[in-house]
């Protein structure tokens, strides 16, 4: 399992807005997470979408599984992606957004377009990330991501966007505030794909346990799942210290109202403080503390804890 970030991937994080972590988690919690994401699969959870509801076969996603499913809330607390996400970022805390189960079955033809993952996010602020963990062997040919290196830095907002995923009961949610911000008034992001040859795009092959991690400005794609195996992902999404709950006029729909208000910090039940930087402390109590699961003598769970090499 990893346990140190070194300096020379802050930095490539920072330039690129996307990097690959290898061996972030090891084989004990993707056999936990492989057997939870079958579980799942077979009982939905109550945000189960459709990405691709008129193709065959199937794309679907989960989200908030963490807030009814033990296992998930297990995976979100006690693995290291919430610490690799906060040295990354630089941030001397975490707060969990959410977790976000994504599958491609076997054949499906479903691309997922190039996008950046903010617009419809209610917040602002740069420290925002995903840490993409895939359980099963990822590359080209089965809907590896791929990044257009140094994208988050282009614009201060979202670029506009074209692409809306999921079925019509998953797209983004009309928001009835005369105060709420007004999306895609940034320029249209370029046609990527028509035009590859002029970006420098990122991508990796993948061992089940290595970790995507990129900012949520980063434009990125992946390919359909062509091969006769499964393409499972886990991944979680990270809010740094900069930011700050923002109304939107569209927004992406969540499993219950987080109780914020505009300019507020994530600090709230929904959005839990996962990690913190060894020697920095809470300015308040870090609210619902129960949340963290118990442990058990016999689990092996591990401390969520990596080092920073200097």
């Amino acid at each position: 399992m990893k346990e140190i970030i070194s300096e020379k991937e802050i930095e490539a994080y920072r330039n690129q807005g996307a990097i690959c972590i290898r061996g972030l988690l090891d084989a004990d919690w993707i056999d936990r997470m492989g057997r939870a994401v079958d579980r799942i699969t077979a009982n939905p959870g109550p945000m189960r979408e459709s990405y691709s509801p008129d193709q065959p076969f199937s794309f679907f996603s989960e989200k908030f599984l963490w807030t009814i499913d033990p296992e998930f809330r297990n995976y979100v607390f006690n693995t290291p992606v919430a610490a690799a996400a906060g040295h990354l970022m630089q941030s001397s805390k975490v707060n969990l957004f959410y977790d976000h189960l994504l599958v491609k079955e076997p054949g499906t033809k479903a691309e997922t377009g190039w996008h950046q993952d903010c617009n419809f996010w209610p917040f602002k602020g740069k420290q925002i990330c995903s840490v993409w963990v895939p359980l099963d062997v990822v590359d080209e040919t089965n809907g590896a991501l791929e990044f257009v290196s140094g994208s988050h830095e282009w614009y201060d907002h979202p670029m506009s966007r074209a692409t809306l995923f999921g079925n019509r009961d998953g797209q983004p949610k009309e928001v009835d505030d005369d105060s709420a911000e007004a999306i895609d008034t940034a320029p249209p992001q370029p046609d990527i794909e028509a035009n590859r040859d002029k970006y420098d795009i990122l991508r990796w092959r993948l061992e089940p346990g290595d970790a995507l991690i990129f900012a949520a400005m980063t434009l990125h794609y992946a390919p359909p799942n062509l091969t006769d195996g499964r393409r499972r992902a886990l991944s979680t999404r990270w809010l740094g210290d900069d930011v700050r709950f923002h109304l939107k006029r569209k927004m992406l729909q969540m499993i219950r109202d987080p109780g914020l208000t505009d300019g507020q910090m994530p600090d709230c039940e929904l959005f839990p403080t996962i990690w913190r930087r060894a020697g920095t402390k809470a300015t308040e109590p870090d609210k619902f503390p129960d949340r963290r699961p118990t442990r058990q003598a016999s689990d092996k769970m591990t401390s969520g804890e990596i080092q920073v090499e200097r």
